[in-house]
């Protein structure tokens, strides 16, 4: 018996989209639906349950980034992987503090799309290096540095404890505090206190900045 492959619900309000996703995933994934709007994605996700959610921004009656804040709250298990045509660290930032554990842009290519789908179903963290430019970059004097990402510094060997690593893991899986703490047997507070201990390590104020750093140190790797 061949195993059972992960559940994919597709969100675009472009056919033409949802069609090329739908044919490039279906080799790997059961495609369980394809849907044009934020609320008809939290209708389909709370009837297929699905393993992921691909999802754009800009879509009708409820745009992607609300319907993952609700999707995260009504299908908690299903692991969100945005595909959008927006590259501003702005719509990244609110893509993730929506709940995502992925952002791809569209003009990636087919065999970037199929790797982070990879990894996003098992709640691994990625991000399209166009993407990641976008955000890291050092902006320029009329570049807003309010919406800017900076970059984690690298940490000596052995300058993180188990408990700050276990958690960085957990936090570049896409979890949340409360997660996390679920996850560790701590308190929220606790998760909270050791982050802020690993934010000032690796010279970070971001949550989307540290689980970037988890990804390019393998932590988030499973």
């Amino acid at each position: 018996m061949s195993p059972t492959r992960p559940r994919v619900l597709l969100a675009d309000d472009h056919p033409l989209v949802l069609e090329g996703l739908a044919k490039l995933l279906s080799p790997d994934f059961e495609i369980v639906g394809a849907v044009a709007d934020g609320l008809a994605l939290l209708e389909a996700a709370a009837l297929w349950r699905p393993d992921l959610a691909v999802v754009d921004i800009s879509m009708p009656r409820i745009d992607g980034i609300e319907a993952t804040r609700q999707l995260r709250d009504l299908v908690p298990e299903t692991q969100v992987l945005f595909l959008s045509c927006h590259t501003e660290p702005s719509w990244v930032q609110a893509a993730f503090a929506a709940g995502a554990c992925g952002y791809l842009v569209k003009t990636s290519a087919p065999e970037e799309v199929e790797t982070a789908a990879r990894k996003a179903v098992k709640g691994n963290f990625y991000i399209s290096p166009a993407v990641a430019y976008a955000v890291l970059v050092q902006p320029g004097p009329e570049r807003e540095t309010a919406h800017r990402i900076e970059a984690p510094r690298p940490v000596p060997s052995g300058a993180l404890t188990s408990r700050e690593t276990e958690i960085i893991h957990l936090l570049g899986k896409g979890l949340s505090n409360k997660e996390i703490a679920r996850r560790t047997g701590v308190s929220v507070a606790t998760v909270r206190t050791h982050l802020a201990k690993v934010y000032k390590k690796v010279g970070s104020v971001s949550r989307i900045a540290l689980a970037l750093y988890a990804a390019q140190s393998g932590e988030a790797v499973m």
